[in-house]
């Protein structure tokens, strides 16, 4: 009965088919984007399944260039040449989840994220021993935002910096934290949580002496790409040279595959020194305390001192000793 009043009405029947043309033809629409991102992504994986490679050297870094060039003069035992030839080596984060899976099996596929196109450089610095975010770096961050508002196929990988003071086991924490502030951020400013992606990598980066309180104020950093990225799956085969950091790879001058950059922000470099005057009574622990906050610091205080303190034990009234502000 029913379908008889939807024939003798012609309205209602040329609506029904066009309804059901309609989610038949987003349904096969849908689907038919699926499966080419599908095979696009297996035709990727195959392309580069060559690396890494063990072949030497190594690729080089490019000091004008986001990337390595790569020319192998020696073959390698496992993979003997790779893709070989003069090919620039584009960045990747190959086996970047690995923080969070168990250790991975030989040849076992790992996810990577391809960088496809880089659309900002962002860093921003900390105070000592802090994951609080400075005014500087909230103004650097809201233009980094912004900047991913307006590419939404944007996403980042925050990586958290410390300097060389403290253990291993405190700065990867320390580390996290620091990017944990700036995903907070983002958050509170509406990027959705999958476009945003974490490391630390604590004090692995730091190349400062204690010294040098400038150079330490660099490595106690967060830092990131804006950039259009891709997650792909790239079987593992043993630490290479390059293996952790950069995988893809291209022909010199392939202009679809050129990396873009925009531009590049920066926080600043808060830091400096004043002069203290010994007073009486006075030793390193106590300096270390009212000036720096802990007398634990006595140590790192001689040790920004040592072309003025001669021992720790003998420091004199009226002698003068830097006091660093971090």
């Amino acid at each position: 009965m029913k379908n008889e009043r939807l024939f003798k009405s012609p309205f209602l029947f040329l609506i029904t088919i066009l309804s059901a043309f309609l989610i038949s033809s987003l349904s096969y629409a849908a689907n038919g984007k699926e499966e080419s991102r599908k095979q696009e992504n297996k035709e990727f994986q195959k392309r580069f399944a060559w690396w890494p490679t063990d072949a030497q050297p190594g690729p080089v870094k490019d000091s004008e260039k986001s990337g390595y060039w790569w020319w192998p003069a020696q073959p390698g035992q496992k993979t003997p040449w790779g893709n070989r030839g003069y090919v620039y080596v584009y960045k990747i984060i190959f086996d970047y989840k690995a923080e969070e899976l168990p250790p991975p099996k030989p040849q076992e596929l790992r996810p990577s994220l391809v960088i496809k196109k880089i659309i900002k450089n962002v860093k921003i610095y900390f105070d000592y021993n802090k994951d609080v975010l400075r005014d500087d770096a909230v103004k650097i961050l809201t233009n980094a935002v912004g900047t991913m508002k307006r590419n939404p196929k944007s996403a980042v990988l925050i990586s958290g910096n410390c300097d060389l003071r403290g253990s291993e086991a405190y700065n990867e924490k320390l580390g996290r934290q620091r990017a944990e502030s700036i995903k907070k951020f983002m958050l509170e400013q509406g990027i959705a949580e999958e476009r945003i992606r974490m490391i630390s990598r604590g004090k692995l980066d730091a190349i400062a002496p204690i010294t040098d309180i400038v150079g330490m104020q660099k490595d106690r950093n967060a830092q990131f790409m804006v950039a259009e990225v891709e997650e792909v799956m790239m079987s593992y085969a043993g630490k290479s040279e390059a293996s952790t950091e950069f995988s893809a790879a291209n022909q010199k001058g392939a202009k679809n595959n050129q990396i873009v950059e925009e531009k590049q922000l920066e926080g600043d470099i808060q830091v400096s020194t004043r002069e203290y005057t010994v007073q009486k009574g006075d030793t390193l622990e106590k300096i270390a305390k009212k000036e720096l906050g802990s007398s634990r610091r006595w140590r790192y205080l001689y040790e920004f001192n040592k072309n003025r303190i001669k021992s720790p034990d003998k420091i004199r009234a009226g002698q003068k000793v830097l006091i660093p502000s971090e």
